[in-house]
């Protein structure tokens, strides 16, 4: 169930603006465009699910599918993405995060929290990277489904500026880093490999020598026969 806090106010919000660094201004007006979205209980509710899903339950789930219904790829990819999603999971909220501290967006009083408030460091998304390094490995194995997979996870990394929980630069550097160890894992175990179509059948060899068709003789054609020319000495006797 999302639990919404009170919106700061907007002096409050302009204020605290006005008096970060440069560098963080255009970062901190891009959270308050996509935090400052209409905010209902429904759409709380459901983009906090999202967020949740995102966070691994959902391409584990995706993957173990693959692996019992795609034969080889499917288990490949899974094993991929799965594999890809923890790698970095562990690596943003291990050392990233704890050798570059940054404070979430709701400390500096800029953001409309939804959900249970994090303790931990908010560089980089680790929702973010996860869903990315996910579904940029799955986007290897199924290139034909790579709008989708890759929608769904932007769309993951936007709840959690959403929800109030990370600014929008942590989302994009760990939309980096999950696409790139998605990319890794892929490639580890065989993205590019053709399947072998297993027809039950032998296959059959080509002949070394290749033999010509027989073209078939059309039947001679009949000639009428001649008839012999009298000449005159031979009319008048006739």
């Amino acid at each position: 169930m999302a639990i919404a806090a009170r919106a700061p106010v907007k002096p409050v919000q302009d204020e605290v603006v006005r008096r970060l660094p440069r560098r963080e201004t255009v970062d901190a007006r891009l959270y308050l465009l996509i935090n400052g979205l209409p905010h209902t209980r429904y759409w709380d509710e459901h983009i906090e699910l999202l967020s949740d899903v995102g966070k691994g339950i959902g391409w584990v789930t995706g993957s173990a599918w693959l692996a019992i219904r795609d034969g080889s790829r499917g288990r490949r990819a899974g094993l991929a993405a799965s594999g890809a999603m923890f790698a970095a999971v562990a690596l943003v909220q291990g050392p990233l995060k704890r050798y570059l501290p940054r404070e979430r967006p709701f400390k500096r009083r800029l953001a409309l929290v939804v959900g249970m408030e994090p303790v931990d460091s908010s560089f980089p998304s680790g929702h973010t990277a996860g869903s990315f390094a996910a579904a940029t490995a799955l986007a290897a194995f199924y290139p034909d489904d790579r709008p989708l997979l890759l929608a769904f996870a932007a769309a993951v990394g936007v709840s959690r500026v959403y929800l109030g929980h990370h600014f929008v630069s942590d989302v994009l550097v760990g939309a980096g880093l999950g696409a790139g160890i998605g990319a890794l894992a892929a490639r580890l175990l065989g993205s590019g490999r053709r399947e072998a179509v297993d027809t039950g059948a032998a296959p059959e060899r080509p002949s070394r020598h290749r033999h010509r068709p027989r073209t078939q003789r059309r039947p001679a054609r009949a000639v009428p026969r001649r008839r012999r020319l009298l000449v005159k000495g031979e009319q008048h006797q006739a």
